[in-house]
């Protein structure tokens, strides 16, 4: 029996990551929370690793308030970032496999859009959240067994996420502008724990994987698709990265392009959904 650690256990992710895990008998799942670990605490982040010397750990903490990191960067830089040392260390000492969840904001988005990102791409961040995670991927990468899964665009049941703001919005307004010239994968919390435990049981190669649905898109149309899929009437109104920052001048800067390509994950043979399959999944649950 696999014994598995999920550190940030109640947040979008770690939790329903959580319960699936801990509803297979294949595994004896462990979690840490907010409240129960300060992941910035290095004795007590080994301290606790060693407690119940788990063979995984899966890093799913993060501070991930995108607009906030610009303002609190200290703190998510501590977080997302320097924390992260903190539990390769530890992973290191138990001799454990560490999982740890990065971003495609680690990327500028610069790529032209006919192209995708591949894994062995230059990492080049624009904005703070992009910067800490990609520190947060550089300590990652100190466990001497690890896998750094970028993921995009996330959203689930447990958490505030794109979709929920879109379906809250549309109960007061007739139009939504929304951003239409920023590519990427919508990405649901299931798909992204199917991958994690492909990955716990297939153990590929070490290395960083792109982790998302297949398929890619705009903000606009994904907005399109949430409303179709959810039989609700409120008009898109599609506008420009720019537009938007004359809106919300205080925003951080978004990737303009944020497909990541996922052929590593397809040569071992783990083929996630296509994004509109898992939105409308992820739907039926949200509007139940």
């Amino acid at each position: 029996m696999k014994k598995i650690l999920v550190i940030g256990q109640d947040g979008m992710l770690g939790s329903e990551l959580y319960l699936r895990l801990y509803n297979n008998s294949l595994y004896d799942v462990y979690k840490t929370t907010i409240e129960t670990l300060d992941i910035c605490n290095k004795e007590a982040v080994i301290d606790e690793v060693k407690r119940i010397n788990p063979d995984f750990i899966i890093n799913c903490a993060a501070y991930t308030n995108v607009d906030g990191c610009e303002v609190n960067f200290d703190l998510a830089n501590s977080v997302n970032g320097i924390a992260v040392a903190n539990i390769a260390e530890a992973t290191n000492i138990v001799d454990a496999t560490l999982i740890h969840i990065s971003t495609d904001y680690v990327f500028d988005g610069k790529l032209p859009i006919d192209k995708a990102y591949t894994e062995d791409m230059k990492e080049n961040p624009i904005s703070a959240y992009g910067k800490t995670k990609y520190l947060g991927e550089q300590n990652a990468s100190k466990a001497k067994k690890y896998y750094i899964l970028r993921t995009a665009w996330l959203y689930g049941l447990n958490g505030k996420n794109f979709v929920k703001t879109m379906l809250n919005l549309s109960k007061s307004k007739d139009e939504i502008s929304v951003v239409n010239d920023q590519h990427g994968s919508p990405t649901s919390t299931t798909t992204l724990c199917e991958i994690i435990e492909q990955i716990i049981e297939k153990k590929p190669e070490f290395g960083i994987y792109h982790s998302t649905n297949e398929g890619f898109t705009v903000w606009s149309d994904f907005t399109k698709k949430i409303f179709e899929l959810a039989n609700i009437s409120t008009k898109v109104i599609p506008i420009s990265s720019k537009e938007y920052k004359e809106m919300y001048p205080n925003s951080s800067d978004r990737p303009k392009n944020s497909q990541l390509l996922k052929n590593k994950l397809h040569s071992v043979g783990i083929f996630p959904k296509k994004w509109e399959e898992a939105l409308n999944e992820y739907l039926k649950e949200e509007l139940k």
